[in-house]
Parts: structure tokens; C-alpha cells; sequence
């Protein structure tokens, strides 16, 4: 039976005073609180549930929902779903006569479903965020047209308003990312060498650049008890915040075995067999270390990483090319030190990730390049250290035209004095 106009007033300013609740209150969960006290009020129904559209998952899940735990579902399965897809009310008299019910929850909580009445949740831009059910009516044997009028005078405005509310919570949680990114991009910065060390015989320079807030490019420069110094660069595969957080353990652990370790080739080796227990499957490092003695002695070890440039007062680049297997891919790997002559006054020596000789920019996408970088280094090594890391800097990112870096950017300079 429709109701009286009496009634028709009394639920309509109900309706209204909902609706101005409704409009101030902008968090989600006290927003659908108030939205199912007022739906079980006004239509008399036994229990409610209301199924908020995931449509990164393409499903229906109760956010809210009377006598029963979370449900997910397919968009378009069972009668919530169905009016998810048609964005029309479905008003059921009796449940078990529609093949679209399913049972199964009635099953495992003992309830039984008589009757159902399911309106969709429709925003201004005509997209539906949710569908909300009721079962049950109280005052009768089933949900009347005046119930699906009142209901849907109700979702018209709840819509809208878990609309906003969503939109203000995906922004506090933007919001809150940005935060916690900026948080991670300075606890990485400061992780790295704030300028380099200052040692007898060497001068150094440096620059790190991440294509997004944090990165998984690394340097370091780890003292030697003969007045040497290990300086150290790596790359995670990947960028962004997982690589990040790999190359803070990887620093961590490296510095943890530099003093107990002497040998650079079994610290390496010892790096890698604890990386390969805690690094996925698809998740690896490519890693360059290169000792540098206070008289001038040099050696290195290459985990997959492009070795040291080393460029000589006359003009002429070392050829060094031995490297071995990445990090965190076999835990049995062996690394060797391989050596170099040792530097004389005015030689450099160059470590760098892929990320400077693999910088593209569009159209052409035509990377700087190998060639490019020794040019450079060639070019300015006579002006030191410093001179070099600029000059290579400036080529790239003019070579990126003003675009952004596809992936991190770090090189390392040793000049010998």
C-alpha cells in the first residue's frame, strides 16, 4: 500500500534533513553510516546493505552491510550487480522465486530472505558509485512503489554525496602520498654522501639525479684503514620507491661488512649471497667498486655494472671490460678484483650508471652514448675533476632537450692529484 500524504510529508522532511546532513559531512565512512540508518528508517526494512563500485576491479563491495561481513562480486552478478550494470532498480517480492538471487549467504548465516529492493547510487555525471539493498519489509509482505519512490528520492542525493566524498578522500590520500614521498626522498638524500671526502691525493665530484622522487641509483665513498678510500656506485633494477628502499639495504649491508671485510672481490661476493635471500625474482642490482690506494694503486669489482673509465694524461682511456653477474640473481656467485695500473697526477677515473649514456629525449630518441661521454671526459679532464662531472652533466641534459630523464642518473669522478 502507497503512503498517506501524511506520511509522504513526514518522509520527505526526513529525506531533507538527510540530505543537509548528508551535504556537510565528508568523511566517507560516517557519510554511509548515516545513509543506512536513514534507508533501514525509511522504507521499514529488516537489514541493508550498501555495495560502494570498485571499478579498478570491475566489482561491487559492501562497505556497509547488516548481519554479514564483507562481500565482493562481479559487476553484472546477482541482483546488486545486475542493477549496477542497468543503473535501474530491481523491487523483488519474493527472493526465492528470482533466479538472479543467490542463496548461499542465507545458507551460511541462517537468515532468510523474503523479499529485496535494490536502487542504484547515481552521480551528477550519470555513473553509478554503489547500489544500496534492503531486505525484508517489516510493515508487510513486500516493498510497494511508494517504498522504491522514497528510496530513490533518497539515493539521488546519496550519490552525489559518497560522489564528493570519495573525490575528498582519493585527494587527502594524494595528498598524504606526496607527503610520504617527500619523506622518502629526503631520508634518501640524506643516505647519500652530502659532498665528497677530502683525502690526500684525490679530488672527487659527484652528481645524482632521480627521474622520479626517490630512485634506485646509489654512491658512496667507504674509507680504507691504508688511507685509501672504496668508492662505490649501483643501480637497482626498476626506479621509484621499491628501488629505493633496495638500495638503502644494500647500502646498509655494505657498510655493515666494509670494516670486516679487506677484500673487495669477497665483499662483494658476500653482498650478493645477502641480497639474493631478500631480493624477488624479477627485483636485481648492478653494482662498481673501485678502490683507490693513497698512492695512487687502483682495482676494481663489477656486478654486472659498466666498469671505471679510466682516462690517462695522454689522452688515452684504459681498456677495461671484465665484469661478472648482477647482484641478487645467484647467491653463489663469486667476484673478482681486477686491477689497474695505478693513476698518475692528472689522470680520471669515471664511475657512472646507465642512466647518463642510455639519456634519450624525443622525437629522435637517439641515446648520448659511450662516444659522447668519453668526448666529454676526454675533452675537460686536464681542468680536474669537477670540470668533468659538469661538462657530463650539461651534455646530457642538453641532449634531453628539456624533457625528463627516463630512468636515474649518478656519476662518480676520481681525479688523481
Amino acid at each position: 500500500m502507497d503512503g498517506t500524504p501524511g506520511d509522504l510529508l513526514n518522509d520527505l522532511q526526513t529525506i531533507m534533513a538527510v540530505s543537509r546532513a548528508m551535504g556537510s559531512e565528508r568523511d566517507l565512512d560516517r557519510l554511509l553510516a548515516l545513509i543506512m540508518r536513514s534507508v533501514t528508517d525509511l522504507v521499514h526494512a529488516d537489514r541493508a546493505s550498501l555495495f560502494l563500485v570498485d571499478a579498478e576491479r570491475s566489482e561491487l563491495w559492501t562497505r556497509i552491510a547488516h548481519g554479514a561481513k564483507e562481500i565482493r562480486l562481479p559487476i553484472g552478478s546477482g541482483i546488486a550487480g545486475a542493477v549496477a550494470t542497468s543503473g535501474q532498480p530491481v523491487n523483488i517480492p519474493a527472493a526465492y522465486d528470482d533466479a538472479r538471487f543467490n542463496a548461499e549467504n542465507d545458507q551460511r548465516t541462517g537468515y532468510r530472505t523474503r523479499s529485496i529492493l535494490c536502487m542504484p547510487l547515481i552521480t551528477h555525471t550519470n555513473s553509478v558509485v554503489g547500489v544500496i539493498q534492503v531486505l525484508n519489509k517489516l510493515t508487510g509482505d513486500h516493498f510497494t512503489a511508494y517504498d522504491e519512490q522514497i528510496l530513490s528520492a533518497l539515493c539521488s542525493q546519496a550519490g552525489v554525496a559518497i560522489d564528493n566524498a570519495q573525490l575528498i578522500l582519493k585527494d587527502l590520500e594524494r595528498q598524504r602520498l606526496a607527503r610520504d614521498m617527500e619523506l622518502a626522498r629526503q631520508i634518501q638524500l640524506s643516505l647519500l654522501p652530502q659532498q665528497p671526502p677530502v683525502m690526500a691525493g684525490w679530488r672527487f665530484a659527484t652528481y645524482a639525479r632521480s627521474c622520479d622522487q626517490t630512485g634506485g641509483d646509489y654512491f658512496d665513498f667507504m674509507p680504507c684503514g691504508d688511507g685509501g678510500v672504496d668508492a662505490v656506485i649501483g643501480d637497482v633494477s626498476g626506479h621509484g620507491l621499491a628501488a629505493a628502499m633496495v638500495m638503502s639495504t644494500a647500502r646498509a649491508t655494505l657498510r655493515a661488512l666494509h670494516s670486516a671485510v679487506p677484500d673487495a672481490g669477497v665483499l662483494v661476493t658476500r653482498l650478493n649471497h645477502l641480497l639474493e635471500q631478500d631480493l624477488s625474482d624479477e627485483t636485481f642490482m648492478t653494482l662498481a667498486l673501485a678502490r683507490l690506494g693513497g698512492d695512487g694503486s687502483c682495482a676494481y669489482v663489477s656486478a654486472g655494472h659498466e666498469p671505471p673509465l679510466v682516462h690517462r694524461t695522454g689522452g688515452r682511456f684504459d681498456v677495461i671490460d671484465d665484469t661478472e653477474i648482477v647482484l641478487g640473481i645467484m647467491g653463489d656467485s663469486v667476484y673478482r678484483t681486477h686491477a689497474i695500473a695505478p693513476l698518475a697526477r692528472g689522470d680520471i677515473l669515471v664511475l657512472f650508471t646507465d642512466g647518463i649514456f642510455e639519456a634519450q629525449a624525443p622525437p629522435a630518441f637517439e641515446q648520448y652514448g659511450m662516444d659522447r661521454l668519453r668526448a666529454a671526459i676526454g675533452r675537460t679532464s686536464s681542468l680536474g675533476a669537477q670540470a668533468v662531472c659538469d661538462a657530463v652533466v650539461a651534455e646530457v641534459t642538453s641532449h634531453l632537450g628539456g624533457s625528463s630523464p627516463h630512468d636515474d642518473m649518478t656519476i662518480v669522478v676520481a681525479e688523481r692529484l
